[in-house]
């Protein structure tokens, strides 16, 4: 879904500048009373340089007069700028692999890369909180077991995996792994329920005017996959709190993957899980995080996991 916002949404537009012959003591002064973390350095309308609070940190380690030195001589070059037309998603990738947190952003139209605007890890923060994640265990986990006997029902398209080395406890490196289709019933009790009767969701014709082109799945809904998932870990699980990005829309009568893995032990049975959604072509939907409290079951549950099946009528 994020690949559909472009960076010209969110930059900001007024942007902090100096010419490369500015001092760096017009810079620091720049910083400290526009309030901002870096100024760009811009010969009339390109950007050319950066400096930031941190590259000011490093300066005084190595410079003893820094104050009268040009800018020309202590800025960031070369720059890594992002055009206005690319997505918030190209945005996050390119800070991350270029290790920087400031992106000026340039007119993509324009031959000189004129300066349009400026974006940082804090603009992007509101909005894609947990675009990277590290590599998956899911491979490495040694065990798989079915689905516990202490949810209330299952039903046969739905399916579970969980990956421990001891499937009676929670550990660092568990993934549970919980997967159903979402249809168009799913969309409209969900809408019903909530109240989130957006047309996005329920009108195709309206939908088909809007940027996604077609009526999506609610994103909470698709959320909802990752509360499955973690239902069905060991013990009683307990939400404590739930951050997520939306990433790419998911069409309605897709079959949707919850893949929650134990990455942190907080302590007194509080755990931190890296929580992802995929669709069906294995394209992530959403992630983020959530901590949640594995409590011992209910002293009914566990006797009624431990009683043998009955059978069940509909």
């Amino acid at each position: 879904m994020h690949d559909t916002i472009p960076v010209a949404e969110i930059m900001i537009e007024d942007v902090v500048t100096a010419p490369p012959d500015a001092t760096a003591t017009d810079a620091a002064t720049l910083l400290r009373d526009e309030g901002v973390s870096s100024v760009i350095v811009a010969r009339a309308s390109e950007p050319v340089g950066i400096v930031t609070e941190g590259d000011f940190a490093t300066q005084l380690c190595e410079r003893q007069d820094l104050g009268h030195v040009d800018l020309s001589a202590v800025m960031s070059t070369p720059l890594t700028t992002v055009e206005s037309t690319a997505s918030i998603v190209d945005a996050v990738e390119l800070l991350q692999s270029s290790h920087i947190e400031h992106l000026p952003v340039v007119d993509a139209a324009d031959a000189n890369g004129a300066l349009e605007g400026i974006i940082t890890t804090t603009e992007l923060s509101y909005y894609v909180p947990h675009l990277a994640h590290g590599p998956s265990r899911l491979e490495a986990a040694p065990t798989r077991r079915q689905v516990r006997t202490d949810t209330k029902y299952e039903r046969d398209d739905w399916a579970f995996e969980y990956h421990s080395a001891d499937e009676s406890t929670v550990s660092v490196g568990d993934v549970a792994q919980f997967s159903k289709s979402i249809d168009d019933d799913d969309v409209e009790a969900f809408a019903d329920v909530t109240g989130d009767t957006n047309r996005l969701h329920l009108e195709a014709a309206y939908a088909a005017e809007t940027r996604f082109g077609e009526r999506i799945v609610h994103g909470v809904l698709a959320n909802g996959l990752i509360s499955a998932a973690l239902a069905r870990l060991p013990g009683l699980t307990i939400y404590l709190s739930q951050e997520s990005s939306f990433r790419e829309p998911l069409s309605i009568g897709d079959r949707a993957t919850a893949v929650c893995e134990v990455v942190e032990d907080l302590g007194r049975s509080k755990y931190r899980i890296e929580t992802t959604v995929v669709d069906g072509n294995e394209t992530t939907v959403l992630d983020g995080s959530a901590v949640v409290l594995i409590d011992e079951l209910p002293p009914m549950a566990t006797h009624e996991r431990d009683a043998p099946a009955t059978g069940s009528s509909d």
